[in-house]
């Protein structure tokens, strides 16, 4: 472990006794890491609920994500003791070699040839979206993203489940969401404990995610090799020892990937909506290279490889409207960061999203939306920890792929059929929740093709 006499510490930002920096960064999240970022450096230090660091720099990003990353955990209010009772002993609040021997198990439901699959089930349910939509029409474009990728989520995970099923599963992860959110967003040290109607109807709906998700794992362990949906997957998943997850573990997974496979999808669409309404050049461009293409063949996923433009806007959206906004680690032991400051054992490390895609050293003109920065010729000439809207290392979302797939193909299928009209005279205000979202949603008028 590096020295900490042998570094310095970071700049920091004047603020008032015993409340520190959290009130200014309360009141504008974004705007106040921006600020610091922009005034400080690379590694700045705050006073936000103890010692914390916010870097952004590619190298020490890099040593806190992957280099060194063995000393720097996710927090403990993801991995302790709330975390494992709202998430389970699962994928997320796995630590260490826990954690890298499930990623090892889990990681063949997510290769390329296990998605290709799936493609059908994107493409229909963006269709189901899309099909009844008149010329004219004004739709939450927020909630219709996060309606059509929690039905792929769910279509994926448990295929030819009867529709009822399905509905009952959507309402109990709705209210799961919105209970997450109640409990990442209090300042309270036993949220989780505090008697509300939220609360309650929580409690209802992890029962009701078990009673079916239970159950659908035992009529797999049934079928055998039968089905191929990701839950039959899951039932037959392997550790290298041969052993396999109990019902228990899988219904842990199952519970993380129904909060976490859908919304990071949902805001990176409804963000690329947005933009491409405000960039007409950009979205004549996805209609260019979407139309010719029959609907049919779109259900091939490895044609969404042909969709580079697709993939580029998508990928501007999230440099400039990163789902995840802010992810925090803290450091288990003394370090020192490759450009030089200290960090004490116990402070947390903030890594913005939202203050590195932004940063103009390597995003030059940063608030500019310009899908070309992510050619291929563009992206190699930038520093590789730069950009890393799914994180980075071991801790890497492990559905990467899956997400930058059903983006893409949503985006083709729906941009065929229609584009999205934005009245330029709302104001669409960027809220940093547990996801970065537009506050109140985000209303656009159909126009059909």
């Amino acid at each position: 472990m590096n020295n900490l006499r042998t570094g310095t510490d970071a700049p920091a930002p004047h603020c008032p006794p015993l409340v520190g920096h959290a009130p200014a960064f309360l009141r504008d999240k974004l705007g106040f890491l921006s600020r610091c970022a922009a005034t400080y450096g690379d590694v700045v230090r705050l006073d936000i609920g103890g010692r914390t660091y916010l870097v952004s720099g590619p190298e020490d990003v890099k040593h806190v994500l992957v280099s060194n990353a063995a000393n720097y955990e996710k927090t403990p209010r993801l991995t302790g003791v709330q975390g494992r009772r709202f998430f389970g002993d699962g994928l997320v609040t796995a630590r260490g070699q826990a954690h890298l021997r499930q990623r090892h198990m889990l990681q063949p439901l997510f290769h390329r040839n296990a998605l290709d699959r799936l493609a059908g089930i994107i493409v229909g349910c963006a269709g189901e979206l899309t099909a009844p939509l008149k010329n004219g029409d004004v739709v939450d474009v927020h909630q219709a993203m996060l309606d059509v990728t929690q039905r792929i989520t769910l279509r994926s995970l448990f295929g030819e489940e009867t529709e009822s099923e399905i509905n009952r599963l959507r309402d109990a992860v709705t209210v799961r969401r919105r209970y997450q959110e109640f409990l990442l967003g209090s300042i309270l040290p036993f949220a989780d404990h505090i008697p509300t109607p939220l609360r309650s109807r929580h409690l209802h709906a992890e029962r009701e995610i078990a009673t079916i998700v239970l159950a659908a794992v035992r009529r797999r362990r049934d079928a055998g090799a039968a089905a191929r949906d990701l839950l039959s997957m899951l039932a037959r998943a392997t550790y290298e020892d041969g052993s396999s997850m109990d019902d228990r573990q899988i219904l842990d997974e199952v519970r993380t990937f129904l909060i976490a496979g859908y919304e990071t999808v949902a805001e990176a669409l409804t963000w690329t909506w947005y933009l491409l309404a405000r960039h007409s050049s950009a979205e004549l461009a996805v209609a260019a290279e979407v139309c010719p293409i029959p609907g049919d063949r779109l259900q091939q996923a490895p044609h969404a490889v042909s969709l580079p433009w697709c993939r580029m806007v998508v990928a501007e959206a999230m440099r400039l409207y990163p789902p995840t906004w802010l992810f925090v680690r803290v450091a288990e032991q003394d370090d020192v960061l490759p450009t030089g400051t200290r960090i004490p054992a116990g402070s947390k490390i903030y890594l913005s999203q939202w203050v590195m895609h932004r940063n103009p050293r390597f995003f030059p003109d940063p608030e500019r939306f310009d899908p070309s920065r992510f050619a291929e010729a563009a992206i190699k000439a930038r520093p590789r920890f730069t950009y890393v809207p799914f994180g980075a290392g071991r801790r890497l979302c492990i559905g990467e792929e899956f997400a930058w797939m059903q983006a893409t193909l949503i985006l083709a299928s729906m941009a065929r059929r229609l584009r999205l009209v934005l009245d330029h005279r709302l104001t669409v205000v960027p809220e940093p929740d547990v996801t970065l979202r537009p506050r109140g949603g985000l209303r656009m008028e159909v126009a059909l093709r």
